[in-house]
């Protein structure tokens, strides 16, 4: 792989490191979670009910999915190889599973931004270069539209 295309990637890892530095808590486990990089899909996604979800909890769901999603990124590129195709096929399931859960819920700020930002992510996913599709105006702002709805919720996301 060329370092042309690498670096975009490690630039998206290195984003994503410091969005996860927002206001959380500092983790008190050492070493990387490598067995949360499993190849079955994660559960984390409420199952559609009768009553739709409150923001609180819609944002809960995706601060886990997004969460999930970067235990799988950190894992590739500490793993190694083809990380142009891994992170497509993550940035792609993160927009399925962000996707997927904005339909449990109603049509709130925070549902509207995840559908935008599941677009954004599927969009990038597929792309040739999915780092640098990542790293685009209108996938900032969904992140920042869900952060800043999910705050007023009362259930702090990080995306």
């Amino acid at each position: 792989m060329k370092t042309n295309r690498i670096i975009p990637i490690l630039l998206t890892c290195a984003v994503l490191g410091l969005a996860a530095c927002g206001d959380e808590k500092p983790s008190t486990t050492a070493g990387p979670a490598a067995t949360s990089a499993s190849a079955a899909p994660s559960t984390a996604a409420p199952s559609p009910s009768a009553a739709a979800l409150s923001d609180k909890e819609l944002c809960t769901a995706a601060e886990k999915i997004n969460k999930d999603m970067r235990a799988k990124l950190m894992a590739v590129v500490q793993g190694g190889g083809d990380l142009t195709k891994q992170t497509g096929a993550i940035l792609t399931e993160l927009g399925d599973r962000v996707t997927e859960l904005a339909g449990t819920a109603g049509d709130g700020k925070a549902a509207t931004a995840l559908k935008e930002f599941g677009a954004e992510a599927g969009k990038a996913g597929s792309a040739a270069d999915p780092g640098t599709a990542a790293d685009n105006p209108a996938m900032e702002k969904a992140g920042k539209d869900i952060n800043a709805a999910c705050r007023t919720a009362g259930a702090p996301t990080t995306f």
